[in-house]
């Protein structure tokens, strides 16, 4: 490190200067606004999952609503629009928000509307992946191994790097 231009002290020149915040602001601001949202959502009558920090559920009598919140991504889904608008009102109302409104693409699973409900898939995700282990000319089959032949192993020696495999 160096000193920054225009505070370079001329006897002191082995010194920097010492950050007491990080750059983006306090180091515990995102969980100082995790808090904050958690407990918001809490006295709006959500449950936080014991399955899941990130998860909160609200339900009362036939109506459910999940939100899930990645970061500073929320992301909101039940079964009474009226419900979920109200909600996004309130959200808006104590927080600084914008509704992207339907999801199509949410920490690497693509969302697709059907008529019976929603479809997940990594279909967008996986040729990343596969570009990634370096295998995007290998040749795909429905299953890698015959299920009728008998696997046998010539040597007991293992791969150099197995998390290649893994």
């Amino acid at each position: 490190m160096k000193q920054p231009p225009g505070f370079s002290h001329p006897t002191l020149s082995s010194h920097v200067c010492r950050l007491h915040k990080s750059i983006y602001g306090l180091k515990q601001a995102p969980r100082a606004w995790y808090t904050r949202l958690s407990d918001y959502l809490i006295s709006l009558g959500f449950r936080a999952s014991n399955a899941d920090t990130s998860l909160f559920i609200y339900s009362a009598g036939h109506d459910l609503i999940y939100l899930l919140v990645y970061v500073d991504d929320l992301l909101l889904t039940g079964n009474n629009s009226t419900l979920l608008c109200h909600l996004i009102t309130l959200l808006n109302s104590e927080f600084k928000i914008r509704d992207l409104g339907f999801v199509h693409y949410f920490l690497g699973i693509e969302v697709t509307k059907t008529a019976i409900g929603l479809m997940l898939s990594h279909h967008k995700y996986t040729p990343d992946i596969i570009q990634r282990a370096g295998m995007s000319l290998c040749k795909a089959v429905d299953t890698p191994a015959s299920s009728s032949s008998k696997l046998l192993l010539t040597s007991d020696t293992r791969y150099s790097d197995p998390t290649r495999y893994r």
